[in-house]
């Protein structure tokens, strides 16, 4: 199906069930805790979820409330943690639609008193171990899992920590892990430990089996992108984005291009344009030094990028005209550009590469 503006990203859903398959064989029978916020990391959180769901994982998290509903008018039945902030006042709407949330701070015990649903409030402490951003300290949560149990209708369903240096620096990941166990195991002398105890992510699920306890959250891993900067995995990359060229000409030597003129034609060239920009999720820093994939060649970006358009060096390049495809993210032929590879391009992670992929380049299913 084409659409009024050529640019699309692929989510193949065959890849995405054999990577979640791949984790399976690495966790056993732990339950997986699916991280699909932010949109399932651009790929479409919905259509990722009901795949999941269909392939029996265990659960999936998100960032927000919002995030979470959604999921809830796609049908989703499986549980769904809430990760971020809620706001206190949305409590019964969470409890309503059985979504669990996360409490990360202990002046939100005085919230939970205020609670007065009728509902079963499903909640998840978040242990701070070393990451610094949300959580209670490991000091603070024996006497706030007392003041909970004492609450009508909150139920602690499980506690969780979040590794800092998973995939880079494994003695500090460590004593995170070892500060997370102390805590488990002052709660469980006072009989008051939670049914479900998660830490690994996506680089301690690689690097960290100790850190597996019953339950485990996935989330670049699943979408087959690597949590390493220098490491390579076993994992199938699930999405590829993909546009179509709009317009091409031949270019005199000593044109300049885009914005600025960053870039002078050294000399007659064939430059074609792709209906892709900053504003779509394609960084400017790649400007003058990112590439795409093109009959199954490499071909360089020129010029500045602009907020809906890119200019591509096509010169020797064979039957270039309007709707050949251009890849951006993926295979073509024998070459492939991987979100890796344009993280380091533009200084930054391949999390950002796919997670920036704007809301109105369409996403399309296959497999």
């Amino acid at each position: 199906m084409e659409f009024n503006r050529p640019i699309w990203v692929e989510v193949d859903a065959a890849k995405l069930r054999n990577n979640l398959n791949h984790v399976k064989k690495i966790v056993g029978n732990k339950k997986i805790i699916g991280v699909v916020k932010a949109d399932a990391y651009g790929h479409g959180a919905k259509e990722v979820a009901k795949i999941l769901e269909q392939e029996g994982i265990y659960a999936v998290a998100v960032a927000s409330l919002e995030e979470a509903l959604n999921l809830r008018e796609s049908k989703i039945k499986i549980p769904v943690l809430t990760l971020g902030y809620i706001y206190p006042k949305t409590l019964d709407i969470a409890a309503k639609n059985n979504i669990s949330v996360t409490m990360f701070d202990k002046n939100f015990i005085k919230r939970l008193k205020e609670y007065k649903g009728k509902e079963i409030l499903n909640i998840h402490i978040n242990v701070d171990t070393g990451m610094g951003r949300l959580g209670l300290f490991p000091s603070e949560v024996g006497k706030s899992v007392e003041e909970i149990k004492k609450l009508k209708n909150i139920n602690i369903e499980g506690i969780y920590t979040h590794f800092a240096t998973a995939d880079s620096d494994l003695t500090y990941a460590k004593e995170q892990l070892n500060l997370f166990k102390n805590v488990l195991d002052s709660l469980k002398k006072e009989r008051l430990l939670p049914r479900l105890i998660h830490a690994a992510n996506s680089a301690g699920i690689l690097n960290m089996k100790e850190a597996f306890f019953n339950a485990v959250r996935p989330g670049i891993l699943l979408y087959g992108l690597s949590p390493f900067n220098d490491r390579e995995i076993e994992f199938e990359p699930v999405m590829s984005f993909k546009a179509r060229i709009i317009f091409s000409r031949n270019v005199p030597k000593g044109k300049g291009i885009s914005y600025g003129k960053i870039f002078i034609t050294k000399k007659e060239s064939l430059l074609a344009t792709i209906p892709v920009g900053y504003a779509d999720g394609l960084s400017k820093n790649l400007s003058n030094k990112g590439e795409v994939l093109v009959k199954g060649k490499r071909a360089k970006i020129v010029g500045n990028i602009t907020m809906d358009l890119t200019v591509i060096d096509v010169t020797d390049f064979p039957y270039i005209h309007p709707g050949n495809e251009v890849v951006i993210i993926g295979k073509q032929g024998e070459e492939e550009i991987t979100a890796s590879e344009i993280a380091k391009k533009a200084d930054t992670i391949n999390y950002e590469i796919v997670t920036r992929i704007g809301k109105r380049v369409k996403r399309m299913y296959k497999n």
